[in-house]
């Protein structure tokens, strides 16, 4: 049975100055477990306002926007490649390869794969479709083409659009998210 010790020792002022940022250092009577370090803030009035992760202070209010605008961006995404798996699903159906490699060098050929033979045997052994052993959005053009030959292109068009403005308004509100550094000990 071992047992544990924990120090907490301040390392900076709280944001709003009235309380502090607190470091948390667990450590085991054992010679093979590390410490476990955390990081608190003991000013109710902070503790409410903000998020301590990976070394940095983050405002919840601040960050509030740019999670809403990245779940609409994952959102979108999720949406767009519903219709690109079954255009390139279709595509590589209708292509025919009479084998695995020539299957991958038509890929390579379009630049949505970078995989190496065996990787993409083993995909394909997998039971891992074409559009989960590519990477179509990388050959936009390709893809526009694909989506026109299928009479599905106003539908990829719009859904690639509203992707496109998803993600840039997750760049947007990236900008507007207040961090501060924890101070160093």
């Amino acid at each position: 049975m071992s047992t544990s010790e924990t120090v907490e020792f301040a390392v900076g002022p709280c944001p709003c100055g009235s309380g502090a940022i607190v470091k948390s250092v667990t450590t085991q009577d054992n010679p093979w477990s590390s410490a476990d370090i955390s990081y608190g803030i003991n000013c109710p009035k902070c503790a409410g306002a903000w998020d301590i992760t990976s070394g940095t202070l983050t405002n919840r209010e601040s960050a509030r926007p740019h999670q809403e605008a990245y779940r609409a961006e994952r959102q979108a995404s999720a949406e767009l490649h519903v219709i690109v798996d079954e255009l390139v699903d279709r595509y590589f159906e209708d292509f025919g390869a009479k084998t695995m490699t020539a299957e991958l060098r038509e890929m390579q050929r379009l630049g949505i794969s970078t995989m190496n033979i065996a990787q993409f045997r083993k995909a394909v052994h997998e039971g891992r479709r074409p559009s989960e052993r590519s990477y179509a959005l990388k050959n936009p053009d390709w893809l526009f083409s694909v989506a026109k030959e299928a009479e599905k292109e106003e539908a990829f068009v719009q859904l690639r659009d509203k992707y496109n403005d998803a993600r840039a308004r997750t760049a947007d509100t990236a900008k507007a998210v207040i961090r501060r550094r924890i101070p160093n000990e």
